[in-house]
C-alpha cells in the first residue's frame, strides 16, 4: 500500500506557478489535496479520498489494487490520474514495532498511477511489491516513466513498475507516524537501533 508520501516543490519551476500554490510537503496523509496529472493531462488538486459516486456513505479509499480494479464496482467507471511525487514511506514489521522507511529516486520526480472521480477524490493505484523492496513491504504504488503517463491516462493497464528496480530506501523517524509533522527531517535516514547496554552500580572492584 501506499499511506504517506512527499512532494517537494521549491526546486521545480513548472510546479511552482501552479495555481493555487503549492508548498513544499513531506508527510501527504489520506484526506488531504494532492496534485494529480488528470485525464485531460492537466494538473489539478483533488482529495486523497475516493469513494464511488454510488456510495451512500463516503469509503474514504486511499489505495486501489491493481489486481482488481477492473473487476471491483468501487472502482468501475473511475477516471483516470498520475500522482506527483517524489518519495513515498512504507512500514517494515519488526516485532511488535512498525518502523518506517523512505522510498526515493534521489530526489527526482515519482509517478503513482491513480484512479479518481469528481464526486469524491482519488486513490492510488497499488500491486505486490518489486523483489528490492519487497522486504520492507509487500505492496507498492504503480510507477510510472514520464513516457507512461499518457498510455496509462488513455486507459492502458501499465502494472509492471520496472522503474522501482532504481528506487533507492532508508530508514526514517518514527516521527513521520504523526501527520501534524511535516517537515524535512523526516525524509533524513537514521540509524539503525543498536542493543542497549544494561546500567549497573559500581561493584566493589570497580576501577574509576
Amino acid at each position: 500500500m501506499c499511506g504517506r508520501y512527499t512532494l517537494t516543490v521549491s526546486q521545480r519551476p513548472a510546479l511552482q506557478d501552479l495555481s493555487p500554490p503549492l508548498t513544499d510537503r513531506y508527510n501527504i496523509a489520506p484526506g488531504t489535496s494532492v496534485l494529480v496529472i488528470d485525464a485531460a493531462q492537466d494538473y489539478r488538486q483533488m482529495p486523497w479520498d475516493y469513494s464511488p459516486p454510488w456510495a451512500k456513505t463516503p469509503m474514504h479509499l486511499s489505495n486501489a489494487r491493481s489486481e482488481t480494479l477492473r473487476e471491483k464496482p468501487s472502482f468501475r467507471g473511475a477516471k483516470r490520474c498520475v500522482f506527483v511525487a517524489d518519495g513515498w514511506y512504507e512500514w517494515q514489521r519488526d516485532g511488535g514495532k512498525k518502523r518506517p522507511w523512505y522510498h526515493h529516486l534521489q530526489g527526482d520526480l515519482l509517478y503513482f498511477a491513480g484512479i479518481y472521480n469528481e464526486s469524491s477524490g482519488c486513490a492510488i493505484v497499488t500491486r505486490g511489491a518489486m523483489a528490492n523492496i519487497a522486504h520492507i513491504h509487500h505492496r507498492q504504488p504503480v510507477l510510472l516513466d514520464p513516457r507512461g503517463i499518457t498510455h496509462w491516462l488513455e486507459g492502458h493497464d501499465l502494472f509492471a513498475s520496472a522503474i522501482t528496480h532504481d528506487v533507492a530506501c532508508h530508514r526514517v523517524s518514527e516521527r513521520v507516524n504523526r501527520p501534524a509533522n511535516d517537515d524535512q527531517g523526516l525524509i533524513v535516514e537514521v540509524a539503525e537501533d543498536k542493543p542497549r547496554l544494561e546500567q549497573r552500580s559500581p561493584g566493589l572492584f570497580d576501577s574509576d
